[in-house]
């Protein structure tokens, strides 16, 4: 099947699963991943983590920052710059927000604020569509990718930041055939399990 219609249905058929979920199931799954990463070495032991809100049913990140007072979160703001489409930008209590042209709020922000891709110890990232290889599957714009490219083809074992997938376990499929541009998962956190994928 070809590989780019293939991935289009899969797209499809996940977003009207993730749609499908109740409010309270969302939020018991959101708060499952948010407890398998909390306790996870690799989470303890960073200080710079990136997360996203979500948006469409997606798996909710946030209630790691309301377990972590000691950490230091970030937002991604989109850039439209074609090599760096993202940012990460510092949030905090007094933080205000503003909407972008998706209808995700993104943080108002001084220059200060933003920390280097490469800085960041985790990045928490959205999917629609993973597998256990790593392959990812986002809603399209690639905008994860080309921010973190860096990271792709050469040994990233211990590179920072490391990608965390976030997602339901229905989310998780046998396998995903990668493009040549797509940037793979460090690691995959389900409601059902946490994988250290390059172990």
């Amino acid at each position: 099947m070809n590989t780019k219609l293939n991935n289009k249905r899969l797209r499809k058929t996940m977003q009207q699963q993730r749609q499908a979920l109740t409010s309270q199931q969302q939020a018991e799954q959101s708060q499952r991943i948010c407890q398998l990463i909390h306790a996870a070495p690799v989470f303890q032991k960073a200080q710079h983590v990136a997360f996203y809100t979500p948006i469409k049913g997606e798996a909710n990140p946030l209630a790691l920052q309301q377990q972590s007072q000691h950490k230091t979160f970030y937002l991604p703001v989109l850039t439209f710059e074609k090599k760096q489409p993202l940012i990460f930008v510092k949030i905090e209590p007094k933080t205000r927000y503003k909407n972008n042209q998706y209808g995700i709020p993104e943080p108002y922000y001084d220059i200060d604020d933003i920390m280097p891709r490469d800085k960041l110890d985790l990045v928490i990232m959205p999917l629609v569509v993973c597998d256990t290889n790593g392959n990812r599957l986002g809603m399209g714009g690639g905008y994860y990718d080309r921010s973190f490219a860096f990271k792709k083809g050469i040994d990233s074992k211990q590179l920072s930041p490391l990608l965390i997938g976030f997602a339901y376990n229905f989310q998780v499929v046998e396998n995903l055939s990668p493009e040549a541009w797509d940037v793979p998962l460090d690691y995959l956190a389900t409601d059902q399990l946490l994988i250290n994928i390059k172990a």
